[in-house]
């Protein structure tokens, strides 16, 4: 068993950071009310259903949306930070282009609940009707596929000091399994808000789950598993980040990976992982790189990892005549958060089949990136090889 963290970064001035947030959640008391939508009946379920498994208390987020308060913990509070991050597309971090093809589990909000949350915010931010106060809500994990099969915890518990504000976990876990076992799908139970991110494969082998806060884990269409031999390990790397106002504490994480078996497949053939790697440095210029499949398959997911943020990532699969199929297009991505998109139409493709990724870069230095955020230029495909 191998445990090995990769290194720790130690942030000073967090209170500088603390009063420039809060300076940025004032609000002005004396504002005329001009939107016709309130808190308690039209934005509190909006933002409970897209941002509470977050933005709630003892959620990542360092502020909770769950509760009206023009202090600086509530959404009232913070309703002009709000319309800038939707403005920008900065929040929720869902990059899925809607022109592109279909994915599962989508977080965007939609055009009536953007202009919704948008003209309660910029027209006085009424609360609305006081017999409908909502009860501020607490984030609780839970599996959210239910009780797993099987359940593997970190070998040992996980912690971030007082006034160490990130760090990373890389590790391996044994599975002990005494036979081949089928996975149907996977997914991480944290114990705190200081898990930002997951990733787990097969030691030496497919990616299995990636893991955000929030996300609900997805399984695998019907038909296909990942196969997982007698004695295999788990590969397991987790990013940690607190967030402000839990700075001086100390965080500790034991979290949970949680395995759902189910029977072998009649095709008997296991989910698999393709990687097209882009260039190791680049410029401000358009990108295109690709790969070729070597044997067909049907595309399941796409997996892109990126070094910077990204204006948009166009990725298509071209046949030999020079057809060309969309396979994922994402606009103003992010390298601290990376996803797997489950198509909800997978793609057969021939051997032979070229993968083309094209992207145009963003401005490297937007945005708050998680520090432990080091991840190369890479696309990956999950698919079943025919």
């Amino acid at each position: 068993m191998a445990n090995r963290k990769s290194f720790t970064v130690v942030t000073a001035g967090a209170a500088a950071i603390a009063v420039a947030l809060l300076a940025s959640a004032t609000i002005d008391a004396h504002k005329g009310i001009t939107s016709k939508y309130t808190y308690n009946d039209d934005v509190y379920p909006i933002l409970k259903n897209k941002c509470g498994s977050c933005h709630a208390e003892g959620g990542s987020a360092p502020m909770s949306l769950l509760k009206y308060s023009i202090d600086a913990g509530g959404a009232a509070a913070w309703a002009e930070s709000i319309r800038e991050n939707l403005v920008s597309e900065a929040m929720p971090p869902w990059y899925v282009d809607p022109t592109g093809p279909s994915v599962k589990n989508n977080h965007a909000l939609t055009p009536r609940e953007l202009d919704t949350i948008i003209t309660w915010a910029t027209g006085g931010t009424p609360q609305g009707n006081l017999n409908k106060k909502p009860v501020d809500t607490k984030v609780t994990f839970n599996w959210t596929l239910g009780k797993p099969d099987v359940s593997l915890q970190l070998p040992k518990p996980f912690s971030l000091a007082p006034g160490v504000m990130q760090d990373s976990l890389d590790t391996t876990i044994p599975t002990n399994f005494t036979e081949v076992k089928w996975v149907r799908a996977v997914d991480l139970l944290p114990e705190t808000s200081i898990v930002r991110r997951a990733t787990i494969s097969l030691d030496g082998g497919p990616v299995l789950a990636v893991w955000e806060p929030g996300d609900e884990a997805v399984a695998a269409p019907g038909g296909t598993a990942f196969r997982i031999p007698a004695g295999a390990n788990l590969h397991l790397q987790i990013a940690y980040k607190k967030n402000y106002l839990d700075e001086q504490q100390t965080k500790t994480d034991n979290s949970t990976i949680g395995l759902y078996l189910t029977e072998e497949p009649l095709s008997g053939k296991s989910i698999q992982s393709f990687a097209v790697d882009g260039p190791s440095s680049q410029g401000n210029d358009a990108l295109n790189f690709s790969s070729t499949l070597t044997s067909a398959g049907r595309v399941l997911a796409l997996r892109p990892l990126v070094d910077q943020p990204y204006l948009s990532v166009d990725i298509a699969a071209v046949s030999a005549s020079g057809r060309r199929v969309p396979l994922l297009k994402l606009r103003g991505i992010r390298p601290e958060w990376p996803r797997r998109y489950w198509l909800t139409d997978p793609v057969e493709l021939p051997a032979g089949t070229k993968v083309e990724v094209k992207l145009v870069p963003g401005d490297p230095n937007s945005g708050p990136l998680l520090a432990t955020v080091k991840s190369p230029l890479q696309i990956g495909l999950d698919f079943v090889p025919q």
